[in-house]
């Protein structure tokens, strides 16, 4: 048994998780484009697939697999947007990266990081209330959180454990890496408090 989360009607649940496809779609694009460092989860991705001569995509399958699992067995839920989300968000990076254009300068890059940041923690606290089914590091984060773990530290280790991993593997880090470590739990645990959701948690009598 679980403490109930308050995920609202389907409708409000369903718009909010297109919403946040939408500025997942948009925030890698310019992250990527920023070139001040990948992703924490795509640290990972690059490190498994330059351990063992995987493509990127395979890579990143098995290693959503993993962080499903982990978070599953942790007590978070799984939902049908797991695996949609993926199908969704994958061409929509592809067009949205095709509308910015490369650019060396830093004090366009860095504004760019920026925007990536934010537009990707809005995201992040979109999907999560919806209960439908978040991506790889939200499920583990939201495991550990279930275990009894508040939101930063869990989120320091669902970001920061692939971080570790992939760099240990030959995966591509940069600063921005860094940043996007420190200042993504912060941000998702205000904006789910803005949002008055409290992420279910397994009750001390089923552990």
């Amino acid at each position: 048994m679980r403490t109930a989360g308050h995920p609202g009607p389907l409708r409000t649940r369903l718009l909010r998780l297109v919403a946040s496809w939408i500025g997942v779609g948009i925030g890698i694009p310019l992250i990527l484009r920023a070139e001040l460092g990948a992703s924490p989860f795509d640290v990972l991705n690059t490190g498994v697939a330059e351990a063992t001569g995987w493509s990127f995509g395979i890579a990143f399958v098995v290693n959503s697999i993993v962080f499903f699992a982990a978070g599953r067995l942790l007590g978070a839920s799984l939902g049908p947007a797991c695996l949609a989300g993926t199908v969704v968000i994958g061409p929509l990076v592809d067009v949205v990266l095709g509308w910015i254009p490369e650019t060396e300068l830093l004090m366009v890059r860095v504004p760019m990081f920026v925007a990536g940041i934010l537009v990707i923690a809005v995201a992040i606290c979109l999907v999560i209330p919806t209960e439908l089914g978040p991506g790889p590091t939200e499920v583990l984060m939201l495991g550990l959180v279930a275990r009894g773990m508040d939101v930063v530290p869990a989120r320091w280790i669902s970001d920061g454990l692939p971080v570790v991993v992939g760099a240990v593997l030959g995966g591509s880090v940069g600063v921005g890496t860094a940043v996007w470590v420190v200042c993504m739990a912060p941000m998702v645990r205000w904006g789910l408090h803005r949002m008055g959701y409290a992420p279910p948690r397994v009750l001390t009598a089923d552990i």
